[in-house]
């Protein structure tokens, strides 16, 4: 099993990949590393790469040990977190850990749930670890498509698209993730929000330098260091300029978060059909989205809070919102909104896996 340094000399060779831009819509393109060892992929198997370590050398955290917000003292303000909430259950997870091993397996409430984070895509997503009724842990396979983390859960032994929250090889291949509900945004905001929150800490089991990002604190806005090619290379936005994204039926749409306005911006969107809320802020680096039409047909429309976190909108019923989608006060309080399944990704990814995305124009 080769060890994180090995991976670290393996990816910053592969640095020179990124000086050349792969423009190509053809999905079928093949490149040196890409092969598909007789094995069926549901992805063109061409563009599935070895990232550097062996399966499972990128440890995934199976025994996550958590402390109160009073007790973190490795995170800066400006540093993300990504959260979740199962039940009155909350749990932050900081980037800079998921940076050394992309994938916590957790219980949260009672639900078996897997975070999610590939730092070469900027993409942080929670799957539900219940399968076709059995529990499951995922790992990290060390293979890479279009820069994005492949698990593989451990029971099957099948390959997982992160990005498009799908099995893409193996007995479960063409099988759909049940996803989880994440909140990400800076430790500073995180803090003001949910500060009787658990967070995990550095006690992993693994030894680790967690005061410094893996790939070097520029890696998030250095847009030409890219490891993997570029196989559709849409330069509306600049390579690592972080997006939320919705998928509906196949379309796409993107809203840059540094655009949102620095206290919490609410858009009251319509995409593919569907009333949609959009909820973000440059400032705290948070946007979350939410489908605005009820169970019993109601179209609610919003407008934003910025007076007591995690509270960030209102309706025109009087109902206050929190940042997870559910009703805190009002007549509708206790109801939740339901989540579109988006997530925030670097848009260089966003817009290779998904065809020539909609940009919000704010």
């Amino acid at each position: 099993m080769k060890s994180i340094s090995f991976y670290l000399v393996t990816l910053f060779a592969l640095t020179a990949v990124s000086c050349s831009k792969v423009t190509d819509s053809n999905p079928d393109t093949e490149f040196e590393g890409g092969d598909c060892n007789g094995e069926n992929w549901l992805i063109p198997c061409q563009q599935v790469v070895d990232g550097g370590p062996d399966q499972d050398g990128i440890p995934s955290i199976d025994d996550p040990q958590f402390s109160t917000v009073s007790e973190i003292t490795f995170l800066e303000d400006w540093e993300l977190v990504m959260g979740v909430k199962v039940g009155d259950n909350i749990k932050a997870y900081p980037h800079v850990i998921l940076y050394y091993h992309e994938i916590v397996n957790d219980e949260v409430d009672e639900t078996p749930i897997a975070l999610t984070f590939c730092p070469l895509t900027g993409s942080g997503i929670g799957w539900e670890r219940t399968i076709n009724g059995e529990i499951t842990e995922f790992g990290v396979s060390g293979l890479i498509h279009k820069n994005n983390l492949i698990p593989y859960d451990r029971n099957t032994g099948s390959r997982w698209s992160q990005m498009l929250n799908k099995s893409v090889n193996g007995d479960l291949k063409g099988l759909d993730i049940s996803t989880v509900n994440v909140v990400e945004m800076t430790w500073g905001a995180w803090k003001e929000a949910f500060p009787d929150s658990e967070v995990l800490n550095t006690n992993t089991g693994f030894n680790r330098n967690y005061d410094k990002y893996l790939y070097g604190e520029d890696y998030p806005v250095n847009n030409s260091r890219i490891l993997f090619p570029i196989y559709q290379e849409d330069e509306r936005l600049d390579r690592k300029t972080l997006v939320h994204g919705i998928n509906i039926r196949s379309v796409s749409k993107v809203y840059p978060i540094a655009l949102f306005n620095p206290k919490l911006q609410v858009i009251n969107d319509v995409f593919e059909g569907e009333k949609i809320l959009i909820v973000g802020s440059s400032e705290m680096k948070v946007a979350i989205s939410f489908f605005r039409t009820l169970a019993d047909g109601t179209e609610l429309e919003f407008q934003p809070l910025n007076e007591d976190l995690p509270v960030i909108a209102k309706d025109q019923e009087g109902n206050h919102w929190d940042i997870f989608g559910e009703a805190v006060s009002g007549p509708r309080k206790g109801e939740k909104l339901k989540h579109t399944g988006g997530y925030n990704a670097y848009w260089f990814a966003w817009a290779d896996f998904f065809n020539f995305p909609q940009i919000n124009s704010f």
